[in-house]
């Protein structure tokens, strides 16, 4: 019988993936910070009418606790974004992998989860299959194009250009590798959190906190740049909208499995990765990116490490 914690987690992980593309397309034409900040009060909203007496009932130690989860996640989400903006989709999502490695160590040390010695081939196997993809991707950058938001093989490319592309390359993947790690601090610490508060209040108190969050780093963004970042045009922009309503949904399956009381946080470490497939594949063919084909070889690898972690 199948435990109902991989069922929601499964189900969180797959819309996770469209949600990350989704969220990448929604700052095409409009500040990363914004986008951030709107969608996440939006979300907010939806859900407030619903869980606000539920979400008084909670002690001052949990919204404390649920504060620290809000500042860690907003902060993946921006450099998670500022990557995503600075590099392809479909190179940096199997970075994500190296969540498997982290939530299968914490498991171990912090939940006293069982250690099996074959899911250590299986990690060896994720970091193997990122080793290829990163040679692969540096052997064959292409030329990003900011205006078309696509990445172009273009046949030449001058030194300073070679450079640009490289340093950008490695920025994103700083950034990206961090918000990994801030992901599944964030994880571990919502078992932590779930034990003494519902999703339901979880939900609240974590998007009105990270709201504010946001809110606070784009109008300080906007005072940097002397100017407000933020167009008329904007406001419609489709995918906000969009965006919000799926984070609600998502996030909201994602805490009921880690609400379970047989939940393994190592496992769901590794059922996420399911968005890596669903991220890869839609964003990689919806922003067009090159070698899409050649770097599903090395994502079948990494896969096969998380599937021989998860047995």
């Amino acid at each position: 019988m199948l435990n109902m914690w991989i069922l929601y987690a499964s189900i969180y992980a797959t819309i996770i993936g469209f949600f990350t593309v989704l969220k990448k397309k929604a700052t095409e034409k409009t500040n990363t910070l914004f986008v951030l900040a709107f969608h996440s009060t939006l979300g907010f909203l939806l859900l407030s009418w619903t869980a606000f007496f539920d979400a008084l009932k909670i002690s001052p130690q949990s919204i404390l606790f649920l504060l620290i989860k809000s500042v860690i996640v907003a902060f993946m989400w921006i450099f998670e974004l500022i990557a995503l903006k600075k590099y392809y989709i479909s190179s940096l999502q199997p970075i994500s992998s190296i969540k498997v490695v982290i939530g299968f160590v914490a498991g171990i040390i912090i939940f006293s989860e069982p250690f099996v010695w074959w899911k250590c081939i299986g990690v060896a196997i994720i970091f193997v299959g990122l080793i290829m993809l990163n040679l692969y991707d540096k052997k064959h950058i292409v030329k990003f194009e900011p205006a078309k938001n696509n990445l172009q093989a273009t046949p030449t490319l001058t030194p300073d250009e070679q450079q640009q592309l490289k340093r950008n390359r490695i920025t994103a993947i700083i950034l990206f590798l961090l918000s990994c790690i801030l992901s599944e601090a964030s994880a571990i610490l919502d078992k932590f959190i779930l034990t003494n508060v519902s999703p339901n209040q979880m939900q609240f108190w974590f998007m009105m906190f990270v709201s504010i969050i946001l809110w606070i780093c784009f109008f300080a963004s906007c005072i940097k740049n002397k100017k407000m970042l933020v167009s008329k045009s904007d406001f419609k922009n489709f995918y906000i909208y969009l965006i919000a309503c799926i984070l609600i949904v998502a996030d909201r399956f994602l805490f009921t499995s880690l609400s379970q009381p047989d939940v393994l946080v190592s496992g769901v470490s590794v059922i996420k990765q399911i968005s890596i497939i669903v991220s890869v594949i839609f964003g990689g063919l919806w922003f067009k990116e090159p070698k899409l084909k050649n770097k599903l070889i090395f994502l079948a690898i990494i896969l096969a490490g998380i599937i021989i972690v998860l047995i």
